[in-house]
């Protein structure tokens, strides 16, 4: 005999369960997963669309034995978020070699972020073989600063936006500007330099950008920090106070504009900004026959002379308000 769960099974079309499924909270799709076989396809695409772990929740780290074993479910993943604990875990290595079992069967991962330790940096050089094979297209990542992203652009063609965690030194995206050429990237290093869990530092390269992705900047990066599932780390764009952004070539004005427009809505308490000039000399000309909108809130502006991958050669030129330079960039040239 057929029970009342049973019979109702194949009743309603496939797609108003979707709608259904669509309404329920987390909890209520997890009850619904249990209602009937067809309820429980559907409610089960919803529940493994968004898989964040955060290793210090015990009960969310079977998530990765599920994806490890269950090429159905992970096939179902587009934003996967993994954040370890401050401090080490027996299960922390396993959790990676779980991912890694996982990741030929993760095949709709759009959004993927991973925050190792130290102390698991021997898992990069597979993380990168893994993010790199093609099993996935990401349009989005935010990872550790000592992945490999050149390797890693390689195999992902629709990377858009990179987010790279506690840049050294600033010259973490400013290093893809040798390697890339020819794509659209929205690049942005993430740096805290005080003991908040807030990423208040951020790192840009402008020249990567296609004007679409300059005009719209704000949102498309704004999309991505209301995204982050992780914990210990925050990147809220109010908190950012401090921007460097690295410009390698003279940078086209449309583009410029429009990026700094952009920045200028999202990083509302932007107080000082540090600008690393490749070509200088003919990108002050450029600001002296049209001079830059600057972010109305920077009360410091930096100006220096500055060599992509060579730190030690850059010179402070100039530093002091948007107002002071304007009126000294011809004694600059």
């Amino acid at each position: 005999m057929k029970t009342a769960y049973q019979a109702n099974e194949g009743i309603l079309p496939p797609e108003l369960n979707d709608e259904i499924a669509a309404f329920c909270s987390g909890e209520s799709l997890c009850h619904l997963a249990l209602a009937n076989k067809e309820f429980q396809a559907h409610a089960e695409k919803l529940l493994y669309a968004r898989v964040a772990v955060r290793t210090y929740h015990e009960w969310e780290i079977g998530a990765f034995e599920t994806l490890a074993t269950n090429a159905t479910k992970a096939g179902y993943v587009k934003f996967l978020s993994l954040e370890f604990y401050r401090e080490k875990r027996p299960t922390d290595s396993a959790i990676v070699e779980k991912l890694l079992t996982a990741g030929p069967a993760l095949t709709n991962l759009r959004d993927f972020r991973i925050r190792l330790r130290k102390d698991l940096r021997n898992h990069v050089g597979d993380l990168d073989g893994m993010l790199s094979a093609g099993h996935f297209h990401l349009n989005t990542l935010f990872a550790d600063n000592y992945f490999d992203f050149n390797m890693i652009l390689e195999g992902q063609n629709d990377l858009t936006v990179i987010g790279i965690f506690q840049v050294s030194n600033g010259d973490a995206p400013s290093s893809l500007l040798k390697s890339v050429e020819g794509r659209s990237l929205l690049t942005v290093g993430l740096t805290r330099e005080t003991y908040l869990p807030v990423y208040n530092n951020i790192d840009m390269v402008p020249e990567l950008l296609s004007l679409e992705q300059a005009q719209k900047f704000d949102v498309i990066l704004g999309q991505a920090f209301e995204d982050d599932a992780m914990l210990a780390v925050s990147t809220n764009a109010e908190s950012v106070s401090c921007a460097f952004v690295y410009l390698q070539n003279v940078p086209s004005k449309e583009i410029f504009e429009a990026f700094i427009a952009a920045a200028s809505r999202i990083f509302v308490s932007l107080c000082e900004l540090t600008m690393r000039l490749g070509c200088i000399g003919d990108t002050l000309e450029e600001w002296r026959k049209a001079p830059v909108s600057w972010p109305k809130t920077i009360s410091k502006l930096g100006i220096w002379d500055w060599s992509s991958g060579d730190l030690r050669s850059s010179k402070l030129k100039f530093t002091g308000s948007p107002d002071e330079f304007a009126k000294s960039i011809h004694k600059l040239l």
